[in-house]
């Protein structure tokens, strides 16, 4: 009788224990646990996000397709322009950048069948053509006559036509150097003297010098500015402004409105004229 009962309980143990192997077998084949987590914890039945299908995601499957969405869509603004070359006005661009905490959010919070979107943000230009448009009324201008080889008038004009229609906010900082470099026969520039001997973009300092007296006409804060070693003849003693490859001349638009520069250049001559709104 007791062999019976211990045969009988063994049977029992074994029974059970082979149903918690088929269980836990059942639990890893299927992944039943991950299916029941899901449901309770992912994205709700039937639920899309911009067409596509976000049943059963998870705040970060969710988070890495609003990622990959958002590569194809995101774009930096761009300012309104002044084109050198036709002397017109270039719209400015909206920008896009898609708020994904809010789409992960927006997704994982929807109802069953909910068809959502996603969250973008336009960013909006820093300068406008409206910016451009207001900008008309001369506060300051100076002029220079200096003369020199043909190399180094066309150096003065290629300077200044890439100082021209340069637009500054109130506090940005007007460099020289950024604006018209760099210096190479590449961007237009071509050989000319230099103090010590010959150097590709020989007379730009007249250039700066122009812009130097104009921005002090009008006002500005001076951030950098030096004088050159030896004396100009086209302005008044420490007037000047010099630059290299590592000096730069720089000024700081100090009103509370926006700035343009207007500038040209032709045999030897330079003007400078500072307009604000």
């Amino acid at each position: 009788m007791r062999l019976k009962l211990n045969f009988f309980n063994v049977l029992k143990i074994t029974s059970v224990l082979v149903i918690i192997l088929l269980l836990t077998t059942a639990a890893f084949t299927f992944n039943i646990g991950s299916r029941i987590y899901r449901y309770f914890y992912g994205v709700k039945a039937g639920v899309t996000l911009e067409g596509i299908p976000m049943e059963k995601m998870l705040p970060a499957e969710v988070q890495a397709e609003v990622e990959k969405m958002a590569k194809a869509i995101n774009k930096a603004p761009v300012n309104a322009r002044f084109d050198k070359e036709t002397m017109e006005i270039i719209p400015e661009e909206n920008g896009l950048t898609v708020d994904i905490t809010a789409t992960v959010e927006a997704v994982m919070s929807a109802q069953p069948r909910e068809e959502v979107k996603l969250k973008v943000i336009v960013l909006e230009p820093e300068i406008t053509a409206e910016i451009f448009r207001s900008i008309d009324k001369k506060i300051a201008e100076f002029s220079t006559s200096g003369g020199g080889s043909q190399g180094r008038t066309d150096n003065l004009y290629v300077a200044a036509k890439y100082m021209n229609g340069t637009i500054l906010a109130p506090g940005d900082v007007f460099s020289f150097n950024k604006a018209t470099g760099p210096r190479t026969i590449e961007r237009g520039y071509s050989m000319a003297p230099v103090v010590g001997g010959m150097g590709i973009g020989g007379g730009v300092c007249q250039v700066a010098t122009t812009i130097y007296n104009a921005a002090m006409l009008a006002g500005m804060e001076i951030v950098e500015r030096h004088p050159h070693s030896i004396r100009v003849y086209y302005v008044p003693p420490g007037r000047d402004a010099t630059v290299t490859n590592y000096i730069d001349f720089k000024f700081r638009n100090s009103t509370d409105k926006f700035i343009q520069i207007r500038s040209g250049a032709g045999g030897g001559y330079v003007w400078v004229q500072i307009w604000s709104q």
